[in-house]
């Protein structure tokens, strides 16, 4: 894949060219995977998410605005469809939540020890997406913006905050200890 024409191979997507998909495959799955690994927190959904986000590009293709950064818009893709599972296993966990032992949860969830990738998983959505993006997968402020469909304000906010978080959550404590 050295002489990768992104420009080319999104043009034989268009016509139907089962290898310059593959191609696109190829280069993308791995990156996807990792975010929607981060995302999902679970293996076997992320696979499925990114299977979801080919599909959607194999159907959607012509969606796609020649001039704007592909992975860009593959990444959006793999962001909408990590946000359904998300919503579709809250709400099944939800419809199966006994309230006894809500409190006991959220002592829980408090409690857990404060590695990185822990405190990653705590920041809230929009505040985790960014992060991620920015600093783990290395997209600018600008990208991020353009795939979460924000300002890039908002991008600056969230991405600055998780940062403030995480200080704090994995700061040592007054005995040494982690928060």
């Amino acid at each position: 894949m050295e002489d990768y024409d992104e420009a080319r191979v999104l043009n034989r997507c268009r016509a139907g060219d089962l290898g310059a998909y593959r191609q696109i495959y190829e280069r993308y799955e791995q990156p996807l995977l990792r975010m929607a690994w981060r995302m999902l927190g679970r293996r076997e959904e992320a696979e499925d998410a990114v299977q979801e986000t080919f599909l959607k590009l194999y159907r959607g293709i012509g969606g796609f605005r020649s001039g704007a950064r592909f992975s860009t818009y593959l990444f959006r893709i793999l962001i909408n469809t990590c946000t359904d599972t998300l919503r579709k296993r809250r709400h099944m966990e939800y419809a199966k939540l006994d309230a006894d032992l809500l409190p006991a949860a959220e002592t829980a969830a408090e409690t857990i020890a404060p590695s990185l990738v822990q405190a990653v998983d705590r920041l809230p959505g929009q505040m985790k997406t960014c992060f991620v993006l920015n600093a783990v997968e290395e997209f600018t402020l600008r990208e991020v913006a353009e795939m979460l469909d924000l300002n890039i304000g908002s991008v600056k906010t969230s991405v600055h905050r998780a940062r403030k978080k995480l200080r704090t959550w994995l700061a040592p404590g007054p005995a040494g200890e982690t928060s």
